[in-house]
C-alpha cells in the first residue's frame, strides 16, 4: 500500500485525468474555506491600492530588486511575491505546484487545503502589459498576468497572476477540483519533495533552504 501522501497525488492526478485542461490555470489554497479575494480588497487599510503606493514600494524596493523590474506590472508581482497586498491573485499553470501550496499551514490546524481550477479563456489576456491601468476601478475581464520570467519566483512557480478590480474578482469562474484532509497536508509535502517540488526551490530563497537544512540536522524532518 502507498504511503498517505503518495495516495493524495494519485488521487489528485486522477482527478486531473478529468478535469484538468490545456488552457487552465491552479490555485493552492491552504484553507478551503477561504474565497478568491485579492489581498488588497481583504483590508481597506493595507497594501499597494493605488499608484502613490505603488511608487513609494518602487523606491524603497529597488536597493533589493534583482533583476530590476522592467515596468510597474512586473513591480506589483514583485510586491506581491514577497507578501505584500495587491489586487493580483496567485496562480499557476502547474497542478503540482498549487497542490503544494494547498498543503501549507492555515491559522486553523483542522482546515483542509484545496486546489482551485479556471480557464485562462476566462480572463483578458493582453498583448502589452505596459498598456494595463493597474489601479482601474472597472474592466470587462479580470486581466491575466504571465509571470514566467518576471522574478525568479515567479518563473519558479510556474506563475501567473490575475489582476483584479473592487468589484469583478466576485464573479471569477473558476471551482474547486480537490481537497487536501488537513491531516495528510505534511506526508504529501514530504511526498512532493521527492518530486522536486521543495519549498526553497518554489520561493528561490536560500533562507527557506537555511531553515530547512537546520531542521534535517536537527533530525525534525525526513531527507527528501
Amino acid at each position: 500500500m502507498l504511503p498517505t501522501g503518495w495516495n493524495i497525488i494519485r488521487d489528485f492526478m486522477e482527478v486531473l485525468s478529468t478535469e484538468g485542461l490545456q488552457r487552465a490555470i491552479y490555485r493552492g489554497q491552504a484553507d478551503s474555506r477561504w474565497v478568491l479575494v485579492p489581498s488588497v480588497f481583504r483590508d481597506q487599510f493595507s497594501g499597494i491600492r493605488n499608484p502613490h503606493r505603488l511608487r513609494d514600494w518602487k523606491w524603497r524596493a529597488s536597493r533589493f530588486a534583482s533583476p530590476m523590474p522592467r515596468d510597474d506590472v512586473e513591480w506589483l508581482v514583485l510586491a506581491q511575491h514577497y507578501g505584500l497586498s495587491t489586487a493580483l491573485l496567485d496562480w499557476t499553470t502547474s497542478p503540482l505546484v498549487a497542490l503544494f501550496f494547498a498543503c501549507g499551514e492555515a491559522p486553523d490546524a483542522e482546515a483542509n487545503g484545496t486546489v482551485w481550477w479556471a480557464s485562462r479563456s476566462s480572463f483578458a489576456d493582453p498583448f502589452d502589459t505596459l498598456l494595463i491601468d493597474l489601479f482601474s476601478e472597472q474592466r470587462d475581464q479580470p486581466i491575466l498576468i504571465n509571470a514566467v520570467g518576471r522574478n525568479l519566483r515567479s518563473t519558479a512557480q510556474d506563475s501567473v497572476l490575475t489582476l483584479h478590480t473592487p468589484q469583478d474578482f466576485e464573479n471569477i469562474v473558476a471551482r474547486k477540483i480537490f481537497e487536501v484532509p488537513s491531516q495528510h497536508k505534511a506526508e504529501t509535502i514530504l511526498a512532493l519533495e521527492k518530486l522536486g517540488f521543495t519549498s526553497e526551490r518554489l520561493h528561490s530563497d536560500i533562507t527557506e533552504l537555511v531553515a530547512r537544512f537546520k531542521r534535517e540536522i536537527e533530525g525534525r524532518v525526513l531527507m527528501p
